[in-house]
């Protein structure tokens, strides 16, 4: 995409996932891609992959000192990408109590918000924001109503950032079941069995890939007329 040579995205989470594919795409379309996240390893296994202009930096996304101090390292860019992941609510309400979905919204929820915070002194004034909820948020699935409230809290605080940041452009990416390495602990026939029975229930008869979520995250960014959107990368589950 020719609008984003020399331009400069920090992807939050970039190290892992739908967030390292992100980053990959970018670099290979000319930006200048930065991924941040917790480990200095999986930091240096993913820069080895991104075949572009690339750097990469540690950073605590729950810990505002933290995201400060990425962003007065990085400093000037003209894009934020939001994809970092957190301990989930999964459960129904009998199980999950007050104290686990308090954890989630502060590890995803409020860390999407610290994260927006630190960028804007040197995110650029039209410039994007782009954040990652989930397809939870916009789909009535039993045993995921804490995953369903952290995700809608990040849907709603973006639509409502997109009017009080413009012209600064903010939209939200809602990917379905993607098969990423998050899987990966699963013993092989319980991940595939697990695809498999969420398969059934969707109207392309698939669960989906990262690249098919990095379309909508390029796109985004990539257009300028675009803020205030949520697109569903789903297979259909809404």
């Amino acid at each position: 995409m020719k609008n984003l040579q020399q331009q400069r995205v920090l992807i939050i989470g970039g190290n892992t996932g739908m967030g390292l594919a992100t980053a990959q795409r970018l670099a290979l379309a000319g930006a200048e891609v930065i991924i941040a996240g917790r480990s200095q390893a999986k930091l240096d296994a993913a820069l080895a992959t991104i075949k572009g202009i690339a750097s990469a930096y540690t950073v605590d996304f729950s810990s505002e000192e933290s995201l400060q101090n990425l962003f007065a390292r990085v400093g000037h860019i003209d894009h934020l990408v939001v994809t970092a992941s957190s301990s989930a609510a999964w459960g129904s309400i009998r199980d999950i109590d007050g104290a686990a979905l308090l954890k989630a919204f502060e590890q995803k929820a409020v860390g999407y918000w610290r994260s927006i915070r630190a960028a804007l002194p040197t995110l650029r004034k039209d410039g994007s924001i782009t954040l990652l909820s989930g397809a939870a948020s916009r789909t009535a699935i039993a045993n995921t109503a804490g995953l369903a409230a952290v995700n809608g809290a990040i849907t709603q605080m973006a639509q409502t950032l997109s009017h009080e940041l413009a012209p600064l452009r903010v939209n939200v990416i809602s990917p379905g079941l993607i098969d990423t390495p998050a899987y990966d602990d699963l013993p092989a026939d319980a991940k595939a069995g697990l695809f498999a029975d969420i398969a059934k229930n969707l109207l392309v008869g698939r669960t989906g890939h990262s690249d098919e979520v990095v379309d909508a995250i390029e796109f985004v960014i990539g257009n300028g007329f675009t803020t205030n959107a949520l697109i569903d990368v789903d297979g259909g589950a809404r």
